[in-house]
């Protein structure tokens, strides 16, 4: 499927293999779209409302909406993938099978990680302190808490530290999570019935000891593949086990949807939780799927669809809004988004003014559509080249000079 798929990165990545100076400037980045002359920013867009919403992003981890199959969902999973009282669509993403946090930095930069070749799979090591426009530097910047909340221990990867570098002020892993959450009885199964709800926990806490306006960034793990063993409880979801046995009899998408259906029950009893403790303070919720799990191939060989090039690249992104008002929010069908832009939309569906990077990059939505990285726009290439000459993104690492 990657070879012919035509958004290119199995191409771009290849020619990262041959390309000598590409392994010899390790340390260096280079973008594939990146054009010779500079595009204006536009000027900063005010915002739209006095209340500055706090805002939670969760990031799902391998969900993606069973009906892109043609595979039926109950009320209480369409709840989460289609509020209908929310926003939502497909998301477009980077990524199939793995590499989530090329996801998160996508969505939390503003740019593709497949921009970056043979880098986008190690941009949180070789990226960290050179990405100086991002979403939490925005809201940061509008007087904001930044908060991560990762469902892996503080050691994964170099999350820390790159989290640290793109504005997140406090990062907590399931190592630092207070009692009663235990660790090592959450990673048995690494359920969202247990992360979600301490996350919502510290947030509520966060919240009360600090009236500013919140940021949180949640990370999940829970339907993260492999599929063929049970991790919800035996005499629990098994409503919806029969159901997705009767929709589709393959053991492993019956394991993805009843694990979806306790994420999706779970997520409805704590923004009930979200809106009692907090009767009048504006919250907006965005969820999305950072990509489809390998499961998805056999899928679509039992049901026998082919589909289109871009469908092992669909997610699903919905919008959620408490207390906040119809005139600034409208539930329904959204656009088909590239996940480059779901942060740039969160902060307009919040009503929050846009500087002029964040405004340049909304301007865009009309010319990439559901695509970025794949956009031919030479509007797009000439906004990255403009981000490098303002030294808000650094290809080349600063070395201190030698003593």
């Amino acid at each position: 499927m990657a070879l012919i798929q035509r958004r290119g990165f199995y191409s771009t990545f290849m020619a990262s293999l041959v390309d000598r100076v590409c392994w010899q400037q390790f340390s260096e980045l280079a973008l594939s779209d990146i054009a010779n002359e500079p595009l204006p920013l536009k000027e900063a867009t005010p915002a739209r409302s006095d209340d500055c919403p706090d805002i939670i992003i969760i990031q799902h981890e391998s969900v993606f909406d069973p009906r892109i199959f043609g595979l039926p969902v109950e009320p209480i999973v369409e709840g989460l993938l289609s509020p209908a009282d929310g926003q939502y669509g497909r998301l477009n993403v980077d990524i199939f099978g793995g590499g989530s946090w090329q996801s998160e930095f996508s969505l939390l930069t503003g740019l593709s990680s497949a921009s970056f070749g043979s880098s986008a799979y190690y941009l949180f090591k070789k990226g960290a302190g050179r990405f100086h426009s991002s979403l939490p530097h925005s809201l940061a910047s509008l007087g904001y808490r930044t908060t991560l909340i990762s469902s892996c221990r503080r050691g994964f990867l170099n999350y820390n530290r790159f989290y640290s570098s793109i504005g997140i002020h406090e990062r907590i892993f399931i190592d630092d999570l207070p009692p009663p959450f235990d660790a090592r009885r959450f990673e048995a199964t690494n359920s969202d019935a247990v992360f979600l709800e301490a996350v919502i926990d510290a947030h509520t806490k966060r919240v009360t000891d600090n009236p500013a306006p919140h940021f949180l960034y949640a990370l999940t793990n829970f339907n993260h593949g492999p599929h063929d063993r049970q991790l919800a409880p035996t005499g629990q979801f098994e409503k919806e086990r029969a159901f997705a046995t009767a929709s589709l009899p393959d053991a492993g998408y019956v394991e993805y949807y009843t694990r979806l259906a306790e994420t999706a029950s779970t997520w409805k009893k704590l923004k009930c939780k979200l809106a009692t403790q907090f009767p009048g303070r504006p919250i907006l919720i965005v969820h999305y799927g950072d990509h489809q799990p390998v499961l998805t191939r056999r899928i679509a060989r039992r049901l026998k669809r082919r589909g289109d090039a871009q469908q092992a690249f669909g997610t699903f992104y919905a919008i959620e809004a408490l207390n906040i008002s119809p005139k600034q929010f409208s539930a329904g069908r959204g656009a088909d988004l590239d996940i480059a832009f779901l942060g740039t939309v969160a902060l307009q569906r919040a009503g929050l003014p846009l500087d002029p990077v964040f405004s340049t990059r909304a301007s865009l939505l009309d010319d990439c559509r559901e695509a970025y990285f794949s956009s031919a726009s030479e509007r797009k290439r000439r906004f990255h080249r403009t981000l490098v000459d303002l030294g808000l993104i650094d290809l080349v690492p600063n070395v201190p000079p030698a003593r």
